[in-house]
């Protein structure tokens, strides 16, 4: 009940003061010189904006090639990164299996006792290629955007 009333205590001026709002009539209780206020903002000329851009860059369309290049790369990527992906969810239910009532004999020293511990380095170097992986498949595909290049990212 202490904590409770405590508690109240510190959130009583947050709530008291922390919905209050300012307006323009406030400028004169702070007296801030050189404070705008919204006549001042509604008196001032419009910005000029850019209607088109300055400069209109041709279109380059990528060869067959070199979209064929990207794709290979970046299929390549993705079988590697499926493969370690595969690998982690393997060692993952190992882990899970080793956890079990239904891992077998209690006396056996084979994935039982300290798996977790004792796989966790190689699932977490195992993650961090797999995001790697990711990284260089988005940049990739940044690539052949910039290129012009189509990629299929299924």
């Amino acid at each position: 009940m202490k904590g409770i009333v405590l508690f109240a205590a510190c959130l009583a001026p947050t709530l008291a003061f922390g919905q209050q709002t300012y307006t323009n009539a406030d400028l004169t209780k702070f007296q801030v010189p050189g404070a705008y206020t919204n006549e001042d903002l509604k008196r001032l000329a419009p910005l000029p904006m850019q209607k088109a851009p300055a400069v209109a860059m041709p279109r380059v369309e990528p060869s067959r090639t070199e979209s064929a290049g990207y794709q290979a790369l970046y299929d390549s990527l993705r079988r590697a990164r499926t493969a370690l992906a595969a690998e982690i969810d393997y060692e993952k239910q190992r882990v899970d299996r080793s956890e079990s009532a239904f891992a077998g004999d209690t006396r056996d020293y084979g994935d039982r006792l300290g798996y977790r511990t004792m796989t966790a380095p190689l699932i977490r170097e195992l993650t961090a290629r797999v995001a790697l992986l990711d990284g260089q498949m988005n940049d990739l595909a940044d690539e052949a955007r910039r290129a012009g290049a189509d990629l299929d990212r299924r």
